[in-house]
């Protein structure tokens, strides 16, 4: 699997991010927002980092692939398939680890949600593995995300809320659990 951080937020994005939060609250930016800033209202999933995108280059199996298309406030560009877009195999009889290349765009608020969930370990091991591989570009490239990019049940406190847990974290109790 490959993964290629190909877009990211750009200084101009966190001036339009702040921008959206502000003209909420009826004011306007007169500076750039620092990166306490940009920690707190990423760490808050303040809609305005909806503006922020992250485009990935990605390589992996047609199965895996499939776990991201799922995520609706993200938008997939994957390879056809399709026996008229190409010759290498017939679709009808392609494996599901049939190496397939996409472009995955991803505001980041879905970037936390997709981490939350694919970090989790239900998912499949290499599901996790390429979340952890566009986690960390994300990282390099925004470090306001540390600690931000994270399995639900740390998100969550260190609780797991799934109906089947991993056994990472106890099995928060709930009042039907009663």
């Amino acid at each position: 699997m490959n993964v290629e951080l190909i877009g990211y937020p750009t200084e101009q994005d966190w001036m339009e991010c702040k921008r959206r939060a502000l003209v909420t609250i009826g004011k306007k930016p007169v500076s750039a927002p620092d990166s306490a800033w940009k920690h707190s209202i990423l760490e808050a999933r303040h809609s305005p980092i909806r503006y922020l995108r992250f485009s990935f280059y990605i390589e992996c199996p047609y199965w895996v692939s499939v776990h991201f298309v799922r995520h609706v406030h993200a938008q997939p560009y994957v390879k056809s398939q399709r026996n008229d877009r190409q010759n290498k195999y017939d679709r009808n009889t392609a494996p599901q680890d049939a190496p397939v290349s996409m472009i995955f765009d991803v505001n980041a608020e879905e970037l936390m949600t997709i981490a939350n969930k694919r970090l989790c370990n239900q998912a499949a091991k290499e599901t996790r593995e390429l979340t952890k591989m566009m986690c960390d570009k994300a990282l390099e490239a925004v470090p306001e995300l540390k600690g931000l990019l994270v399995p639900i049940c740390d998100y969550q406190g260190g609780v797991c809320h799934e109906m089947f847990p991993c056994g990472r974290c106890p099995k928060a109790e709930t009042e039907w659990d009663r």
